[in-house]
């Protein structure tokens, strides 16, 4: 028997895309590659830009505010770790931070530039710290981390509705504490 081929085109798991959002969503499913598992809404509900404002100089590399993103401070409490409930803000993408860079040394000298755009999509900011705790969203798990200033991961998350900003709760320690695990507020 004949397979019979779809006129319609490809469809997703989450039905037809606006044109407002068609253009980053596919830019983004790109970076984290088409198998993933994430859902195509939790990408497209935190974005607040148009296709006029994408350019392929202006999806990767770019400051948050350069793409229309509005995003918030994020404030951890509540965590049971030492010197991680502070205030974050948000972070270039593209910059990588600096206990990433010495964890990344630490691990057996890895260059932490091909390590931070292998695991992040160019498009997720992540939060830093005054003291050097920093957040941010692994593509390739699907997870969110809250690493202290040395890079050690402390708390890791699953996405909760969006890949733009870490979810509220749900924090599952990676220090085997059983109490304590920290919650988000955006300020």
């Amino acid at each position: 028997m004949a397979n019979k081929r779809s006129t319609s085109g490809p469809k997703n798991k989450v039905g037809k895309l606006s044109t407002s959002i068609a253009v980053p969503v596919a830019i983004f499913m790109s970076h984290i590659g088409a198998s993933t598992s994430l859902s195509l809404n939790m990408v497209a509900s935190s974005w607040n830009i148009s296709p006029s404002q994408l350019s392929p100089t202006n999806t990767r590399g770019s400051s948050s505010s350069r793409v229309g993103l509005n995003v918030p401070t994020v404030e951890l409490s509540q965590a049971s770790s030492r010197g991680i409930n502070s205030i974050y803000n948000p972070q270039d993408p593209n910059n990588i931070p600096t206990g990433f860079a010495r964890m990344c040394n630490k691990a057996g000298g890895f260059a932490p530039r091909p390590v931070w755009d292998d695991i992040t999509n160019g498009v997720t900011p992540w939060f830093e710290s005054k003291d050097g705790c920093f957040i941010y969203f692994n593509c390739n798990d699907a997870h969110w981390y809250v690493d202290n200033p040395s890079g050690a991961g402390m708390y890791l998350a699953v996405p909760d509705g969006s890949l733009l900003l870490p979810p509220t709760d749900g924090w599952i320690s990676l220090t085997g504490r059983r109490v304590g695990a920290p919650k988000i507020s955006f300020v």
